[in-house]
Parts: C-alpha cells; sequence; structure tokens
C-alpha cells in the first residue's frame, strides 16, 4: 500500500481496495505516508483462502465502486490534524502511588499496560546528560500513526523501560536501526503474522556494560537488555501506535510484543573467530547493534549428533528448510551477498556447544553456509505457492527438487548464550532482507 501512497505523491491517482478489517490500518499507512486523504474501496474480509467463486462473487460486486472511484473520487480538502511539536515534552504533576502512575499511563495508551518507571524530570534529565545529541531532535517518524521520536523522548521512553543513563547510547543506536527503511518496520508491526523485533549486541560493549552473553541472554534479569527489549515496543506501540486491534493486526501476537527478544553476542565462545561486527564490516574496537524483523523462532534442541555434519544437517533439514511459514525459495536469486547488501533469509543463535560441534567439520562459517544451501532442497510442491520463483528458463515439475536458498549468504550464525545444546533460527517477515546493524556511539572507550 505504500506503493499506492507514493504514486499519489507523484499526482498518478490510484485506488486501493481493502477488506473491511483493515481499513483502519490503511487509513492509518496514509496518514504515515502524510498523505490527507486517499481513494479506498472496501470489499468483505477475507479474500484469502477462499474459493475461487467467491472471490469472483466479491469482485462482480465491488467493480462498480471501483469504476466510480477511478473516475468519480476526489481528495478531501481538510487539512490533517496538526501535530504538536514534539520538543520540549509536555510535564505535569501528578499525585498518586507508582501503581497509580502506571495504571493512569497504561489508560491513556503511553505505555503497554506493564509496569513503568515514572519517566521524573530528574531522571529524564539525567539520561539526556549521557549524550552530546541534541534533545529536540527527530530520529524517527514512526510509522504507521507518524508519531516524532526525539532524542528527548528515547530518554523518556528509556527511563520507563528502566533503563539507566550509561545505557542512553545503546538505546539511541536501536532506535536508528529501527528507523533504517530496510527494516521494515512498517510491515512488521502491522501485519497479522507473529513477527517479532530480534535484537543482536556486538563487541566491546558487552565488556563495557557487563551484559549476560551467556546462560539465559535473552531471558529475565538482565537489566540493561530487558530494558533494550522493552524500549524497542514502547517505540513501536506508543509513539508508533502499533497497537491491537489497530494498527497492530497480530492474528494472536507474543510475549516479543511486550519486550523483545535481545542476544548478547558470546564472542570467546565463537571457534571461527568472527563477531557480528566484524562480518558487518566495521572496524576493531567498535560495538554495533543489529534488528532482525523475524517469525517467531524455532528451537534446534539437537542433543544426539556427535559429528558437525550431522548437527547441521539437522539445523538445515529439520529447523532451517522447513516449508511452514511462507516457504519462499530462490527469492535471492538476483541479489549477490556484500556487508552492504547482505539477504538474511535467516538468523540461526547457535549455543557454544553446538558451535564447537560444528567447528569439528566446518572450519569456516562459509563452508557451514554452502552446506545448507546444498542440502536444504525439497521438491516444488513443498512451497508455498507464489513464493517459490525459480529461474525463468528452469524447466520445473511439481516433483523438481529446488534448494530453499539461492544464496548461501542467506543464513547467518551468531553465537550467544551459555552451556546446554539449544539454537534459535529466526526466519524473516517477507519485507525484510537484512540484518539491520548500526554503530553504538558514545561509549567510553569505544573507537571513534
Amino acid at each position: 500500500m505504500v506503493d499506492q501512497c507514493n504514486l499519489e505523491k507523484i499526482g498518478i491517482p490510484t485506488v486501493t481496495i481493502v477488506t473491511t478489517d483493515f481499513v483502519t490500518l490503511a487509513r492509518g499507512t496514509q496518514k504515515s505516508q502524510g498523505l490527507t486523504d486517499l481513494c479506498l474501496v472496501t470489499v468483505p474480509h477475507p479474500i484469502g483462502m477462499i474459493s475461487r467463486e467467491e472471490v469472483h462473487a466479491k469482485i462482480d460486486k465491488a467493480f462498480p465502486d471501483i469504476v466510480k472511484a477511478a473516475t468519480e473520487w476526489k481528495a478531501s480538502k481538510e487539512n490533517a490534524a496538526k501535530q504538536s511539536a514534539p520538543y520540549p515534552a509536555r510535564v505535569f504533576k501528578f499525585t498518586g502511588t507508582y501503581e497509580d502512575v502506571s495504571n493512569m499511563y497504561a489508560k491513556r495508551k503511553w505505555s503497554l499496560g506493564l509496569p513503568i518507571v515514572p519517566p521524573t524530570p530528574d531522571k529524564v534529565a539525567a539520561m539526556l546528560k549521557a549524550t552530546k545529541r541534541d534533545p529536540a531532535e527527530v530520529l524517527w517518524i514512526v510509522p504507521p500513526r507518524n508519531g516524532m521520536l526525539t532524542v528527548e523522548l528515547v530518554a523518556t521512553l528509556g527511563v520507563m523501560a528502566g533503563a539507566r543513563p550509561e545505557h542512553m547510547p545503546l538505546l539511541l543506536a536501536t532506535a536508528e536501526a529501527m528507523a533504517d527503511p530496510e527494516t521494515s518496520w512498517l510491515g512488521t508491526s502491522t501485519t497479522t503474522a507473529p513477527t517479532v523485533p530480534v535484537l543482536f549486541i556486538s563487541g566491546p560493549v558487552v565488556e563495557q556494560m557487563k551484559l549476560n552473553c551467556s546462560t539465559g541472554t535473552s531471558g529475565p534479569l538482565n537489566e540493561a537488555t530487558n530494558a533494550l527489549g522493552y524500549f524497542v515496543n514502547l517505540v513501536g506501540d506508543v509513539v508508533g501506535g502499533s497497537v491491537a486491534p489497530n494498527f497492530d493486526k497480530s492474528t494472536h501476537g507474543t510475549p516479543g510484543d511486550f519486550v523483545a527478544h535481545v542476544y548478547v553476542e558470546n564472542a570467546s565462545a565463537n571457534p571461527w573467530k568472527t563477531t557480528l561486527a566484524k562480518e558487518e564490516g566495521y572496524k576493531e574496537g567498535e560495538s554495533i547493534v543489529g534488528i532482525f524483523g523475524a517469525y517467531a523462532g524455532t528451537p534446534n534442541i539437537d542433543h544426539n549428533n556427535l559429528t558437525g555434519k550431522g548437527l547441521l544437517t539437522t539445523l538445515a533439514l529439520g529447523t532451517l528448510a522447513s516449508p511452514s511459514g511462507i516457504g519462499s525459495c530462490y527469492a535471492d536469486i538476483d541479489k549477490p551477498y556484500t556487508p552492504a547488501n547482505s539477504v538474511n533469509k535467516n538468523v540461526v543463535v547457535l549455543c557454544p556447544e553446538h558451535a564447537a560441534t560444528l567447528f569439528q567439520d566446518f572450519k569456516t562459517v562459509e563452508a557451514m553456509q554452502q552446506y545448507v544451501a546444498d542440502i536444504a532442497q525439497m521438491p516444488f510442491k513443498f512451497y508455498s505457492p507464489n513464493r517459490c520463483v525459480p529461474p525463468k528458463d528452469m524447466n520445473v515439475t511439481p516433483d523438481t527438487i529446488l534448494p530453499r536458498w539461492a544464496n548461501p549468504k542467506s543464513v547467518r550464525f551468531i553465537v550467544s548464550g551459555g552451556p546446554g545444546k539449544q539454537s534459535w533460527v529466526w526466519g524473516n517477515f517477507p519485507q525484510v532482507q537484512k540484518l539491520v546493524t548500526k554503530p553504538i556511539r558514545e561509549l567510553p572507550g569505544a573507537a571513534r
């Protein structure tokens, strides 16, 4: 739908057909793209997974409205409601208990309904002292509601999430990663799918902030990363407005909609002696945060394989190449990998024990990626219709064996966590084509 909005911006009239359950989301997208109006024709929900006859019936009934809209519709001349200045944030007095503050924030939809730390002026000021950036700087116009995220608001939401001043550089870098167009925040935060933001922290910041990269790295009792995960969803829900039922259309929702998953890289347990920061082309001494818009993760709990090849086979065929979800293949056939244009269809979070087993047979990450690409193959008929696009010159039958990935670099490996043979696979939301990373600036002793 963003494409229709872009066409309208350059003066090409469009008609957008939307089902009844998604009208509010359509209007939100319209506003997020800066349009005061958009020509919509509604049809009864759903249009997917119904018979051809039912689809034709809905088309026939809607067709007169489509013609009328295309020939007669005129945009409303009413101006969009003016947004209040994003800075400085309004300060008000409130008397009550911490519970009263949390309840008030929840009622006004200034929080996610979870308890918060009240963002008092002194706490916000302390956060702002941890950065040289202008508090009035707008970092991101957050879709779909088009809320303005300032540096001051980052500090405010950070306080609410439980972050401390020394975490401010991490919050700012994360906000920049979320704002990157390749993160596709609009799509991942408004879909019906169980998508979650998955974050990765790499570099000296792990030691500098004493982050837990071992047992329970993405679980509770990790002050900085728990606050970061909560902060991410406060930005998306409070500033961006992606709350159910509008504009978040998630069919079920997940706990990741409250606190995003944050993995801290366990570099010392990586037998390949590489890091996410290094693989992404950053300089020695630089710390980064990465974000990946993913479907809910899938665990691999292989306790039995004693060889790297055997373990990678279960990872590739039992977890990575599952035809569930969108079941696509060859989606990256025309996109060769470079650090600046990576095509990450899956991110595998390896536990140290699995990493050590894999290293027995695979001395490089590239060898693992190639092995996965070579063996993760299935008949064409097992892929989801319209999601598997083989080369045009290939004569494909339902039984033709096709690889899950054309580009071996589509599978990324990151070592994180502690003892135990438990790894995770995170598959991308279709609009997300890469793991987006940003440097964490203003850290004590950080590379400049």
